[in-house]
């Protein structure tokens, strides 16, 4: 704790508490509340300021800057629980029944629409203090018209929620869940999985130890879940029709009637085919409230008492201002037209009361397959400016058909996506439909692809070239990589969804093409089994468009993912159809891409010789067709496998000769690479100083580009060759440089210089 340090270092000094705060400007209430851990992670300025005032030493002031980062203890407690319902009425039973259930699991079944995330989320929000370690949600959209969410994506979602650094999360989905179970043991944790599909769905989701407590939602009663792990089952039924009236009296914003005992009859109680003579029997005029109080209770008759029809039904009336007796006048017509129980009929009702615009929007948001969007993601569908969708988009809130959970990202009930979608297919043709969808993948994948480029600046150009995107589809093409990594982090469910949507929709080019374009980031996160999942996508469309480089080009990626995932016969079996492909086509270039990936593919089994052989002969190739940008990467895998093993002398010789063909392909990004690793070398050699003047290369060519990344990797290395020199202080000083970058990026290598920042013998290893 930062406190316990800024303490340690003031006794040091010989330093009260008072005293500090005269010398540094700081007030002593401010000192304290930091000693005391009342405020953990103070503001940068302040601490600078500290550091100046207690005359720390380099070496000190660097152990002392890196105490103050935000998670130089246990990460904050995820805290991922949507925002309360606004005024939550009724179902107080079932908040009894909630409260009173002693399992590790309950269950929350019933009907599509009767309120069942409503309750989940409602009670999870008034029990969340006795739940300090951490509240994890997710939506697995079990009976989604599209995809399903995998647990395998859950689990690594809620390893990152509770800390994990990526390079600390195993690759296989076994292990993960074996950590998160881990992770979960001794924390009062509450997870709610919302939307079930079944109880293989919700099962690896299970947290472990007596102080978590888990919520499970779904339409159906999980009855296998509830065998294995005795938990409690709650079936949410349609509410009375006084509870119903209370909640569509909130909704409309008025009181709800009262209740009454066994000798007056309620409102409620005269909307029956056997009510009593009421006062229109007697042709006498109700009162305002017992007028309003009959209509209430028969808007919600008519709509079946479902909580999803009665919010609709109180949006319109927001919307409109009309009063009960209006709308219920409304809903008598034409013919009856609104069944109890028939949802679609409500739906219709909400539907018809839309402007064209609003509707055309909201008929288009059915044809997305993600989880939600964005703002600019619907202007891109609906191709119109981006100040018109806010606009109607907020219509749609207003109307309850949308919500935006997040700022700036809405999502619909699944019911009223399929809904919308129906309008979509019945009232759109298919060719608006597929230029609304055109528009949509595009924005995606062209952004997509301008973040990779970002985050990738050494990689080859993309093989399958985009066009010019589609007009309104508006990407966003100006990117810094802190800014790249936070649009991809946000959108990756909903990329990974659009892929396989643009292959069901015989979309190929657009799922082959973001499928490269989220290859970086899916590796740079360790999300392997997701990266290999696009790129199977990927193979099947480029069978799907006869384009054999594109099926080579996917083999090829497909077999370095099963080698990071230690599946070395597939690994092999996709290489071996890559070149294949390569050579009946007599591509002699994708041939050569094929070896530097068979070359990595073997050094990740341990095989360096073979690594070498294949790096060998994919160099050989390049230079047969004069291509220094591809000869210089592998020129410098050659010197690498050297290095390997042992020959370090013939690793110089190719790494030298690596820099030359960069320098002359002119590609800054690879030859700052070249340099990293030619230090990297030196070292390896006892040679740490011309190492470091080869890493000050590197730094001075980083900065003249965009590339935070390959900065902080080169300060690393810096660091580590400082160390070799015997300059402590200098080491401490790069290594935390590069740490802060890294962990500004959300990097995994972020973990790997705090381990040694925090390494025995140093002083920050005593302050964890």
């Amino acid at each position: 704790m930062f406190g316990s340090v800024l303490r340690d270092f003031r006794i040091r000094a010989l330093l009260t508490q008072e005293e500090l705060a005269a010398l540094s400007g700081i007030s002593e209430r401010q000192i304290r509340a930091i000693e005391s851990g009342r405020v953990a992670v103070p503001r940068s300025s302040t601490v600078r300021v500290l550091a100046d005032t207690l005359k720390l030493s380099p070496a000190d002031r660097a152990a002392f800057q890196l105490a103050a980062q935000p998670d130089a203890g246990h990460p904050p407690a995820p805290a991922q629980l949507p925002a309360d319902v606004d005024g939550f009425t009724g179902r107080a039973e079932a908040l009894r029944a909630l409260d009173a259930a002693t399992a590790a699991v309950v269950t929350i079944s019933g009907p599509a629409g009767v309120g069942k995330t409503s309750l989940a989320v409602h009670w999870s929000h008034l029990v969340a203090p006795s739940f300090p370690d951490g509240r994890l949600y997710v939506d697995l959209r079990g009976f989604s018209q599209h995809t399903t969410v995998d647990p395998a994506e859950v689990v690594r979602g809620f390893l990152d929620a509770l800390g994990v650094p990526p390079d600390r999360v195993p690759p296989g989905f076994a292990a993960q869940v074996a950590l998160y179970r881990s992770r979960s043991a001794d924390r009062h944790l509450l997870v709610v999985l919302d939307n079930a599909r079944d109880a293989d769905q919700v099962r690896p989701l299970l947290p472990a130890g007596p102080a978590a407590r888990t919520v499970v939602t779904s339409r159906r009663q999980l009855t296998a879940l509830i065998a294995e792990t005795g938990a409690a089952a709650l079936t949410l039924d349609i509410p009375d029709i006084e509870e119903a009236v209370e909640l569509l009296s909130h909704r409309l914003g008025i009181g709800a009637p009262q209740k009454t005992d066994s000798n007056t009859r309620s409102p409620a109680a005269e909307t029956g085919p056997h009510r009593s003579r009421s006062a229109a029997d007697t042709g006498r005029r109700p009162g305002p409230e017992v007028a309003d109080g009959y209509a209430v209770a028969a808007i919600a008759a008519a709509c079946g008492r479902l909580p999803l029809a009665l919010a609709l039904v109180g949006a319109r009336a927001r919307l409109t201002g009309f009063q009960p007796e209006a709308i219920a006048a409304e809903l008598r017509h034409p013919g009856g037209r609104l069944a109890a129980l028939e949802i679609d009929a409500v739906f219709s009702w909400s539907y018809d009361a839309l402007s064209q615009d609003v509707a055309r929007l909201f008929r288009l948001l059915g044809l997305a397959s993600g989880a939600d969007i964005s703002v600019a993601a619907a202007a891109a569908l609906a191709g119109r400016a981006l100040p018109d969708v806010r606009r109607t988009l907020a219509e749609l809130t207003h109307a309850s058909l949308i919500t935006e959970h997040a700022p700036g990202r809405y999502r619909m009930h699944d019911l009223l996506h399929a809904y919308a979608g129906e309008r979509a297919r019945a009232e759109e043709s298919e060719a608006v439909r597929q230029a609304a969808l055109t528009r949509l993948l595009d924005h995606y994948t062209h952004t997509a692809y301008h973040a990779e480029l970002v985050l990738n600046p050494v990689r080859a150009p993309i093989p399958m070239t985009l066009g010019a995107p589609a007009d309104g589809a508006e990407p966003k093409r100006v990117f810094d990589l802190p800014a790249a990594l936070a649009w991809l982090k946000t959108e990756q469910a909903v990329l990974l969804t659009a892929l396989r949507q643009a292959e069901e929709e015989g979309m190929h080019r657009h799922a082959w093409q973001l499928s490269w374009a989220l290859d970086t980031f899916l590796n740079d996160q360790r999300r392997w089994h997701d990266e290999g999942a696009a790129w199977a996508v990927a193979l099947r469309a480029a069978t799907a468009m006869t384009d054999r480089p594109a099926a080579a080009h996917a083999h090829r990626f497909l077999s370095a993912v099963n080698g990071r995932l230690d599946r070395f016969d597939d690994a092999h079996a996709h290489m071996r159809q890559a070149l294949e492909l390569s050579l009946t086509a007599g591509d002699r270039a994708g041939e050569a891409e094929n070896r530097f990936v068979l070359s990595y593919v073997y050094w990740l089994q341990g095989d360096s010789e073979r690594a070498l052989d294949q790096a060998e002969q994919a160099l050989s190739l390049f230079t047969e067709f004069d291509d220094p940008l591809w000869a210089g990467k592998a020129s410098l895998a050659v010197g690498w496998y050297h290095s390997e093993l042992g020959a370090y002398q013939q690793a110089l010789q190719f790494q030298l000769r690596a820099l030359e063909l960069q320098q002359r392909a002119g590609n800054r990004a690879n030859e700052v690479v070249t340099l990293d690793t030619l230090g990297l070398l030196y070292q390896r050699l006892g040679d740490p100083e011309t190492a470091i003047r080869h890493y000050g290369r590197g730094l001075r060519l980083a900065g003249t580009m965009d590339s935070p990344e390959l900065r902080a990797q080169l300060l690393g290395h810096l660091g580590d060759a400082s160390e070799a020199t015997g300059d402590q202080q200098t080491a401490r000083e790069r290594w935390l440089e590069a740490y802060e970058i890294f962990r500004d990026l959300g990097h995994p290598q972020a973990g790997d210089l705090r381990r040694k920042l925090q390494s025995p013998g140093s002083r920050a290893a005593t302050w964890k």
